[in-house]
C-alpha cells in the first residue's frame, strides 16, 4: 500500500494508524537483524504478522471495537517487549543488529504511545485542547526530529547538498522541541485555557509540519525514481510522511489521536 494521509479519524482509523507504525517498525527492523540471530528475527516476525492481521481488522473496521482495542494492546505490549528487550541487549553488546540504538528507543516511545492512545480510546478520558497540543508537541517534535536524523543516516554521503538540507532542517526541529518542552513546563496543569503564547506556536508550528511532510515525500519520489543514493528501508518515507501528517492534523484539530 502507497502513502495514505485521508484514513477516517474515528477509533477504527486511530486505532489501524498506530497499528501501521508498529507493523512498518517491525518491517524495517527484520532487514537489519543479524542472519545469527535467529531468534530475534523468528519473534520480530511473529510480532510483524501479528500487527498486521490486526492492523487489517482495524483497517475494515471488522469487529467489536473493544475487542479490537484489547487485541491492539497484547500485540502491541509484546512488540514493544521485543524491542525494549532487544535495546538493553543492543547496550550492553549482546546482539547484532544493525540498527542505531537511538532507533531502536524511537521504536519503542511510538510502541508506548500507540498503549496510551489504545487506553485513551477505551476509557473515553477527555482532555483540553491545550493539553492536547503540548501532549502532541512535545512527543511527536521529538520523533520529527529523529526522523531527520535517520533520513541522514540512510542517505549516501555523496548527496552533499540533500545532507546540507537535512541538516538545517534538523536544527530546526530541534529549535521547535525545546520550545514545546518550555512551554510544558511554564503552563502546568490544570491547563484550563488556551494561552496566547501556546496558541501562536500551534499555528507556527503547523507550516512548519506540513513542509516536512512534503519533503519527505519528495525524497521519497526521489528514492523511488533512484535519483538519490540511499539504503533507505522501502517504504520509510511514507511511513515518516505519514507521521507528520498525523501531527499536523491534530494541531489543527487541537486533539489527542
Amino acid at each position: 500500500m502507497g502513502y495514505t494521509d485521508n484514513y477516517e479519524r474515528d477509533p477504527y482509523g486511530i486505532i489501524a494508524f498506530f497499528l501501521r507504525n508498529d507493523y512498518d517498525h517491525g518491517r524495517f527492523f527484520d532487514r537489519e537483524i543479524s542472519h545469527y540471530e535467529t531468534e530475534l528475527a523468528r519473534a520480530n516476525l511473529n510480532n510483524v504478522q501479528r500487527l498486521g492481521k490486526i492492523w487489517e481488522r482495524a483497517a475494515k473496521k471488522q469487529g467489536d471495537i473493544g475487542r479490537l482495542i484489547d487485541d491492539a494492546q497484547h500485540a502491541t505490549n509484546e512488540f514493544h517487549s521485543l524491542l525494549a528487550y532487544t535495546m538493553d541487549k543492543s547496550l550492553h553488546c549482546e546482539v547484532i543488529i544493525s540498527t542505531p540504538l537511538s532507533l531502536i528507543d524511537h521504536m519503542v516511545r511510538e510502541a508506548e504511545e500507540s498503549q496510551r492512545i489504545f487506553k485513551l480510546i477505551d476509557s473515553g478520558e477527555t482532555y483540553t485542547p491545550s493539553d492536547a497540543i503540548i501532549h502532541e508537541s512535545v512527543f511527536w517534535l521529538r520523533q520529527m526530529a529523529d526522523h531527520l536524523g535517520y533520513i541522514h543516516h540512510y542517505v549516501d554521503l555523496s548527496n552533499y547538498d540533500l545532507h546540507h538540507q537535512i541538516t538545517q532542517m534538523t536544527e530546526k526541529f530541534q529549535r521547535l522541541l525545546l520550545q514545546a518542552q518550555a512551554l510544558q513546563t511554564m503552563i502546568r496543569p490544570p491547563r484550563n485555557k488556551m494561552l496566547p503564547v501556546l496558541d501562536q506556536f500551534r499555528k507556527m508550528l503547523i507550516p512548519e509540519v506540513q513542509d516536512l511532510e512534503k519533503f519527505k515525500l519528495e525524497l521519497d519520489d526521489l528514492i523511488k525514481k533512484c535519483a538519490a543514493a540511499t539504503t533507505s528501508p522501502p517504504d520509510l518515507l511514507e511511513h515518516i510522511a505519514r507521521e507528520a501528517h498525523h501531527l499536523w492534523r491534530n494541531l489543527e484539530d487541537e486533539v489527542i489521536s
